[in-house]
């Protein structure tokens, strides 16, 4: 089995943490709780999350979803390809994107959402 991690941006408090446990309903397996570290377990929809690739970057830090990677001098955003079920990059201002794996050749940079200036 596959190792499965996650982080959780806060939508009110805007600051990213890695959550403590995450609950699901049992029967649809959507989250319907958070617990993060100081807090008691709060509804899911105060955040977003956001799973782990299972790639790391070319510095080794892991790759998650809503990431921003720089290769050469283009930035990628990392997403998730509904109808492939699959993680991608998606070329910053482009319809352009790239396997996964290419985040081996470049390195993180920041988030969608704390450099949100970035992805302009």
């Amino acid at each position: 089995m596959r190792d499965l991690k996650f982080r959780v941006w806060d939508k009110v408090k805007e600051q990213m943490f890695k959550p403590l446990a995450i609950s699901f309903d049992m029967q649809s397996s959507i989250p319907f709780a958070v617990s993060v570290p100081g807090r008691s377990w709060e509804p899911s929809g105060k955040f977003e999350l956001l799973q782990w690739t299972g790639f790391p970057d070319g510095n080794g830090i892991d790759v998650y979803e809503g990431d921003l990677v720089k290769i050469s001098s283009v930035i990628y955003k990392v997403i998730w390809n509904e109808m492939q079920a699959t993680f991608e990059l998606a070329e910053l201002g482009s319809c352009s994107t790239r396997d996964i794996s290419a985040v081996a050749l470049g390195g993180v940079i920041g988030n969608e959402f704390q450099n949100a200036n970035l992805c302009q």
